[in-house]
């Protein structure tokens, strides 16, 4: 076979050369090819978001579907018996909640779903926390067993150590959980030895776990002048081998790979103010601004992150941290509202607590001693209104800040609206998971895993508990020409969450492809027509930029220009419209949104 094509190809070039023969190009063939090269590439995720888009557009017969199918399990059943053999909890974790969820939604399918024998979560994060215990690393240990859906299966001696690790880690919200399941027990449960680990400390007692965080960046030049260049926040002790949290903000010269400039990052204790201990940053998350640092001392105290989703406004709260580097300042306040969305993921919460320059990075506690969220001061748009960081997002991803870099989050590849049924698809990522997988614009997400009523705030909660490569189990519905609403069903294998998806996205599309993210606007494209304008508005979502600057429905318009601001990080549009509202009068107008939108999943 390979003589007769080398043949073919020499002859290329002759009259009397016979006529090449080749399979017809189709788009069944072209998504085989793209499947065949991820198989290749070991890319089975990807496998099963093409097999997917294969199976919703009818692309691949049913015997395509099963052999692809069989390939990524037996994959998956490899790399999940290789995990638990080699301790690698977090793959084991998933890999058998791929498996599992195969074989729930797709019984019928003639691929051998071997699940019977995998070991359940909860005996997988046992294990995982009798190896992180067995490696004194007693923070994850606690933090594994929480996760379990049971406690009470775990052994007297278990819970008797359980219970001293959550007081020493001053987690009395763990005490009490594992202390009433050691109860029913009818086990003795020993007094704590030391009355800083007794319910309820007091704020004094506190003040020794927490620091101030100064990054020296050497001097830089203020008209002429050399002045020092120095960033002040705040940090708190979670773990007694010298983990403090902060703000990634804080000591974002450490790691920002753009940064070219001197930076050298140390902590001071309260009440040592002469005194610098060199610190080293350990895990950040840009999108949460976190960062966990680490110090070779043995801190007098260690803060515990409360697992409360929703805080009452009313609630009161103490704000610790280091003002203009003034150590050991403790302010109270309130929370003032919840569920604020400022972050990418997630929510931040609004406080009425006196917060300024160099509290970014302190914990705000609750007066039951448990951190409630992370202070990361106010922002510029609203002067004296202050936020924090809910530690409920946090204990997400808190294990991951102990491994080294940057902490990645899974994400779909879509940017959703919310509607009456669910959450409306409008912007769908080029080769995202979503994307790979059939998902168009127009679309709504009506479950994610099971889950319905979905908000926002409910899918970002179900992505950042898992990791890319999970698979999670989708119904989405469609509103089609004639009215009536199709269902389709989507098994995703989720990816790596790029920072910034509107800058990524930018590099490869036109912005105008982003104007439903940025500006809550869908155009249909007429420049075609000599005569008119460039776009015309067809949908206005409520409450958007375009919806605020009253652009309406059937505006025509021309863009003329556009633009990023890195460092205001936004993107700015100038139009000329013909509003509807304004009897059709031409006019410039021009709009701006934040690069961090919220709305990506």
């Amino acid at each position: 076979m390979i003589v007769v094509i080398a043949t073919a190809l020499l002859l290329g070039g002759c009259a009397s050369a016979p006529e090449e023969t080749h399979e017809p190009f189709t788009r069944s063939s072209r998504l085989i090819s793209a499947i065949e090269d991820h198989l290749t590439d070991d890319e089975y995720g990807a496998v099963v978001n093409r097999v997917q888009y294969g199976v919703t557009t009818g692309l691949l017969s049913d015997t395509e579907r099963s052999e692809y199918l069989q390939q990524y399990v037996t994959y998956t059943r490899e790399r999940y018996d290789q995990a638990v053999t080699d301790g690698e909890y977090r793959e084991a974790l998933k890999t058998a909640w791929n498996l599992r969820l195969l074989a729930r939604h797709l019984p019928d399918e003639p691929v051998s779903y071997t699940t019977g024998d995998l070991a359940t979560t909860d005996q997988l994060l046992a294990d995982w926390a009798t190896f992180a215990r067995e490696n004194d690393d007693a923070v994850l240990s606690l933090y594994l067993i929480l996760r379990r859906d049971q406690i009470s299966d775990l052994s007297g001696e278990d819970l008797i150590y359980y219970i001293g690790v959550a007081r020493e880690m001053n987690h009395d919200e763990a005490v009490g959980r594992l202390t009433a399941a050691a109860r029913r027990r009818e086990l003795v449960v020993p007094l704590p030895e030391d009355p800083v680990d007794a319910d309820g400390d007091e704020p004094g007692l506190m003040l020794p776990g927490t620091v101030t965080i100064w990054v020296n960046k050497g001097i830089r030049v203020d008209r002429g002048v050399g002045v020092p260049d120095r960033v002040i926040g705040s940090g708190f002790f979670v773990d007694p081998r010298g983990y403090l949290i902060t703000n990634y903000h804080v000591i974002q010269s450490e790691v920002d790979p753009t940064y070219e400039g001197y930076s050298r990052l140390f902590v001071k204790l309260p009440g040592r103010p002469d005194e610098r201990v060199p610190a080293r940053v350990i895990g950040y998350d840009r999108i949460f601004d976190l960062a966990l640092l680490k110090v070779e001392i043995d801190p007098k105290y260690v803060f515990s992150l409360s697992d409360i989703k929703t805080l009452v406004p009313g609630q009161r709260v103490l704000a610790f941290g280091s003002p203009g580097g003034l150590d050991s300042t403790i302010t109270s306040g309130i929370i003032s509202a919840s569920g604020r969305r400022f972050l990418q993921m997630g929510e931040a919460m609004q406080v009425d607590v006196p917060i300024n320059p160099g509290n970014s990075g302190g914990p705000l506690v609750l007066p039951s001693g448990q951190v409630a969220g992370v202070v990361f001061a106010g922002l510029e748009q609203f002067e004296g209104v202050n936020f924090a960081i809910p530690t409920y997002w946090i204990r997400h991803f808190f294990p991951q800040l102990f491994e080294e870099g940057e902490v990645k989050h899974a994400w779909l590849g879509i940017s959703v609206r919310q509607n009456g049924t669910g959450l409306e698809a409008v912007y769908v990522a080029p080769g995202s998971p979503a994307d790979r997988a059939g998902v168009e614009p127009g679309e709504v997400l009506t479950h994610i895993n099971g889950e319905t009523g979905l908000t926002l705030a409910d899918a970002q909660d179900q992505l950042l508990g898992i990791d890319a490569g999970y698979l999670v189990h989708t119904v989405w519905q469609k509103t089609e020409e004639d009215d009536t609403v199709s269902t389709t069903q989507r098994i995703i294998s989720v990816g790596v969450r790029p920072y910034s998806p509107v800058e990524e996205a930018l590099e490869r599309q036109p912005i105008e492809a982003l104007f439903p993210v940025l500006f809550g606007m869908q155009v249909d494209d007429v420049s075609g027509a000599p005569w008119g304008p460039d776009f015309v508005i067809t949908d206005v979502f409520p409450g958007s930029v375009a919806d605020e600057s009253s652009l309406s429905v059937d505006d025509p318009f021309a863009l003329r220009t556009w633009r990023v601001d890195s460092d205001l990080r936004a993107a700015f549009i100038q139009i000329i419209i013909k509003k509807r509202k304004a009897g059709f009068i031409e006019s410039g107008v021009q709009l701006g949104a934040y690069l961090e939108t919220d709305s990506f999943l």
